[in-house]
């Protein structure tokens, strides 16, 4: 299998701990990291940008290097909106605000400080990452982060799920079975619909319906996915990958 893609931004830093390396996507909309979209096979772009930089760090950087973290950039010209002449400097952070990343960190303070000066010396809330942290050096429950071994467990459920998407098109499996996860569907970003003339109104066009998984069991079910045997666990997301649309 051949995938292509144009990374937009790998920042290095190195560090005692050796040297780590992030993933910057730039997006035209407000987008998070849904973990229960990383599950169902439905965002594997920016983790799998995150792999390839990892794998081939030995080629390219000369040694192994490990995650720092992916985020989104939402590239755009916000509005603010106030009732009255907003001072400069007040209008500079609202604006700050609005260009707050979102994504999935490294579960380390220190690395976490590393990108926004403003917690060097201090705790609590970043005005640029999707993560906080608490007087005692721990992260709030909010913070989006990940620990060693869950960054592991990604990598390679990453990898896993690619190819079952692979394997799933040499099948032949093209059914017209198109996903729906809230009020999100397939269709909606699908350049195909015409072809195939997907319509829920007629017998048989029915979606997938794909339920909201919590963080928590994101991870249980992940972890249980990546150290299954041949012929065991099998999630509920592989039937869906062998009927829907997926775009890597």
């Amino acid at each position: 299998m051949e995938l292509r893609g144009r990374i937009d931004r790998i920042d290095r830093a190195d560090t005692e701990q050796g040297t780590l390396l992030r993933v910057i996507d730039y997006k035209s909309s407000s987008k998070p990291l849904n973990l229960s979209e990383v599950y169902y096979g439905l965002s594997l772009q920016m983790l799998t940008y995150l792999d390839v930089i990892l794998t081939h760090a030995p080629i390219w950087l000369g040694k192994e290097a490990p995650p720092a973290g992916v985020l989104y950039f939402h590239v755009h010209n916000p509005v603010l909106n106030a009732n009255n002449l907003l001072p400069a400097e007040t209008a500079s952070k609202e604006r700050k605000k609005k260009f707050k990343m979102k994504g999935l960190l490294r579960a380390d303070p220190e690395i976490v400080r590393m990108m926004d000066s403003g917690l060097i010396q201090s705790s609590g809330y970043s005005e640029l990452l999707p993560a906080a942290i608490k007087a005692d050096g721990n992260f709030y429950k909010s913070s989006s982060v990940a620990t060693d071994g869950q960054w592991d467990t990604l990598r390679r459920y990453v990898k896993r799920t690619i190819k079952e998407i692979g394997t799933s098109m040499t099948d032949g499996c093209i059914d017209i079975s198109p996903y729906r996860m809230g009020q999100a569907t397939a269709c909606m970003q699908c350049a195909f619909r015409p072809v195939c003339q997907f319509d829920p109104q007629f017998e048989g066009n029915d979606y997938k319906g794909l339920p909201s998984i919590s963080k928590d069991k994101v991870w249980e079910l992940m972890e249980r996915k990546t150290g299954e045997t041949p012929g065991g666990f099998r999630p509920l997301q592989n039937e869906m990958l062998e009927k829907g649309e997926k775009r890597i």
